[in-house]
């Protein structure tokens, strides 16, 4: 449904660090023409000097990937959380396999795969579960890297300036990480909507006034561009039941 007439258009506010946040940005404005996107990252990825050992690379994130990229790693197999890491991860020179979903669908296909050599989880110092020690109590050879810290970032004053005014505010979720951040730093009174890529990360945000909140059908990109236009269609029905006001 278009906006009423007179209407502001939502504002989509990306949280996402870079390079994904920018990548995002282009994303919604080739799928949605004309909502307006702002760009506040609530961390910064700050990358480890690191010393890879001899073994095969897990990774649960794409800046699991570009750690191991700075670290000079070069060719074998990978095995990756779902499939834009493991895109990521053939551009750097990889084979890699893809579990096409979340950390519990990487463990189940690494306890089916069963890989004889060693293995290295790069990850952050900020991360959910405990992969590793999952893996080791089964018999699998692996130990994990912590390769890169997330730094936490103030909202900025744009995104400050959006939640004191009248537009709907959508805010895509990319993690419980981000999810409290989000929590803790947003006061506005701007119309919020939230969508998460899971229920894990919409778990933080539950408790906050929201016009509509709801998770991805899958966690994946593709599953939250499309949550995100039903977010928008949302935003726009608050619009017209609103007059235009």
């Amino acid at each position: 449904m278009p906006p009423a007439s007179g209407a502001p258009m939502p504002i989509v506010l990306i949280t996402r660090p870079e390079p994904e946040g920018s990548a995002m940005a282009v994303a919604v404005a080739e799928r949605f023409p004309g909502v307006r996107c702002l760009l506040s990252p609530l961390q910064e990825i700050r990358f480890h000097q690191l010393n890879l050992p001899e073994a095969e690379p897990v990774f649960t994130s794409r800046n699991g990937v570009r750690a191991w990229q700075r670290a000079g790693g070069a060719g074998g197999r990978a095995y990756c959380v779902g499939d834009a890491t493991a895109q990521l991860a053939r551009a750097a020179g990889l084979e890699a396999i893809s579990a096409g979903g979340d950390a519990e669908a990487l463990v189940r296909m690494l306890l089916e795969l069963r890989p004889e050599g060693p293995l290295v989880h790069l990850r952050g110092a900020q991360h959910r579960g405990s992969l590793a020690e999952r893996l080791r109590a089964e018999g699998l050879k692996i130990k994990a890297l912590e390769a890169y810290a997330q730094v936490p970032v103030p909202l900025n004053a744009e995104a400050l300036a959006a939640g004191q005014g009248h537009a709907p505010v959508i805010v895509p979720l990319y993690s419980p990480g981000a999810a409290r951040r989000f929590a803790e730093q947003w006061h506005g009174t701007a119309p919020l909507l939230l969508g998460a890529i899971s229920q894990a990360a919409l778990a933080p945000v539950e408790h906050m006034e929201t016009f509509h909140r709801s998770h991805a059908a899958q966690p994946d990109g593709e599953s939250m561009l499309m949550l995100l236009s039903g977010l928008i269609a949302a935003a726009h029905q608050l619009e017209a039941e609103r007059g235009g006001d």
